[in-house]
């Protein structure tokens, strides 16, 4: 009789679930945002969609209330206690979704885009929608059923891309991301009810669901801070500057920080989990940390070391065909290249709250979100009000906001470093040890694609400069990884067995 699998087995194999899904939905995503982009958007009008979208995944967190975290953190649940949940996510999305009728046009008028307002109203109707799956799906994450859910998200991305296309066709340019959103959730609640049947008690027992509240009171606020916090640049050059620069940040953003978000995710939604069963046994969160902070690198770092090598070629070869001119194309890759600075700090930091919510100290983490909440943003002010009138040219001086990120996120990294050290005792040699190489790997491999870049092809077409600048980087970590680090695709496939 076979013995049950280990949890370091178990995260294994979601991350391999989580990495294949989100490899799919990573390509279908690309595949859209670049279709649209490049045919049927100008940068007027995803300046104007970047403006609402700032505000999306932190609206999801309002609207969940925690309610993930706790059911994953906390093993006494009753169906009166899940049920409790479900009514009172009902009663904030329902809530969130009136507020939003009057926020809505409040910050449009703010930003004298009214459209803004409509979007924002238009994305409270998927906040209502979302309760579909809400709770099922934290009880398939809580059990660790990562295949299932991977397939869920496959198809409902797949629908939301898709869907994406149709939209911006039919011209809705600014409105195609909004309802998208909406039809992925309403695929995604379809799907999940069907993987684990969730149908609500008709009762309403907040007290016996108080710990649960004030647990995912203190993780929502968290996260919502958090996706404020890194969402304020949109809207910062939006107030400073004009939709037209707003349009050329959103292109860098989608090209540079939304993949590593993306990639980030993989490792994330097994993380939480994973720190929460290993919260009692400082050893085993000890490795699982390390061994999820390389993972994060070896993903992140080699696809930031692509878009900083070849990040001109991509967008001039791909947007180059519709309503982008060659100098709004050219600001953006300045754009993507100032923000790749920041994928060293964002492959780290973003497993530092799964880590403090998992051994049960949310508050830690919204200790931290509060700090980098003042000072990511406010550097985002002080970028476009102090250094924007140092760039000459004045279609440029949007520029100042992602230099701004370079000045604001490592003091919001420092505290959380400060934070995770000091409540797992984590050691700090070992960890860095095992961490450092990989940023090493990824050095060496700019430098090659530099060299090829300046003493090889500097007069090449821009097809041929991508693929071989990018083809020499990527080879260059790849075979420092196997023989220096030991990590080869037999050695992956081997620790998921």
């Amino acid at each position: 009789m076979s013995s049950a699998p280990s949890l370091g087995t178990k995260v294994n194999r979601g991350v391999a679930w989580a990495t294949a899904g989100q490899a799919v939905i990573g390509v279908a995503d690309l595949i859209s945002q670049i279709l649209i982009v490049a045919l049927w958007i100008p940068a007027g009008d995803l300046g104007l969609a970047g403006g609402a979208m700032a505000f999306y995944t932190a609206l999801d967190y309002i609207a969940d209330l925690g309610v993930s975290s706790a059911l994953i953190q906390h093993d006494d649940h009753t169906p009166e206690r899940v049920s409790t949940m479900f009514w009172l996510n009902l009663l904030i999305t329902g809530g969130l979704f009136v507020a939003l009728l009057g926020f809505g046009p409040l910050y449009g008028w703010l930003e004298h885009q009214p459209v803004l307002g409509w979007l924002l109203i238009g994305y409270g109707g998927k906040l209502v929608l979302q309760n579909l799956y809400a709770i099922p799906f934290a009880l398939l994450k809580k059990e660790m059923r990562y295949s299932e859910i991977a397939v869920a998200r496959i198809i409902a991305h797949s629908c939301e891309s898709i869907a994406r296309i149709v939209f911006a066709a039919l011209g809705f340019t600014v409105w195609c991301w909004t309802l998208a959103a909406l039809v992925r959730a309403l695929v995604f609640g379809v799907i999940i009810q069907i993987r684990h049947p969730f149908v609500p008690k008709a009762v309403f027992r907040l007290r016996e669901a108080t710990h649960y509240v004030r647990f995912g009171l203190r993780t929502a606020a968290s996260n919502v801070l958090y996706y404020l916090y890194t969402s304020m640049d949109v809207p910062v050059i939006l107030l400073f500057f004009d939709k037209t620069a707003a349009g050329i940040y959103t292109l860098a953003d989608q090209i540079v920080l939304e993949p590593v978000k993306s990639i980030a995710n993989i490792v994330t939604d097994v993380a939480y989990p994973a720190f929460a069963k290993a919260r009692n046994d400082r050893p085993a969160l000890h490795a699982e940390l390390i061994k999820l902070t390389r993972f994060n690198l070896m993903t992140i770092l080699p696809y930031v070391t692509v878009v900083l090598l070849v990040i001109p070629e991509i967008l001039h070869i791909f947007y180059s065909r519709g309503h982008w001119t060659p100098r709004q194309l050219d600001l953006a890759g300045d754009a993507a290249r100032l923000l790749c600075v920041m994928g060293l700090f964002r492959a780290l930091g973003y497993l530092g709250p799964p880590v403090l919510d998992g051994t049960g100290h949310p508050e830690r983490t919204l200790r931290y979100m509060v700090i980098a909440t003042f000072a990511v943003p406010g550097s985002f002010f002080l970028g476009a009000a102090l250094f924007g009138p140092i760039f000459t040219s004045p279609d440029a001086r949007f520029l100042s906001v992602a230099l701004a990120w370079a000045i604001g996120y490592p003091i919001a990294f420092a505290a959380l470093a400060f934070l995770v050290v000091r409540t797992i005792d984590l050691p700090l040699g070992r960890y860095l040890g095992a961490s450092v190489p990989i940023a090493v790997c990824a050095g060496v491999g700019i430098a090659a694609g530099f060299a090829v870049d300046l003493l090889v092809l500097p007069n090449a077409s821009a097809p041929l400069r991508l693929v071989a600048i990018a083809g020499t980087a990527l080879a260059t970590i790849g075979l420092l990884l196997a023989f220096w680090q030991g990590i080869t695709p037999r050695s992956i496939v081997r620790s998921l067995k």
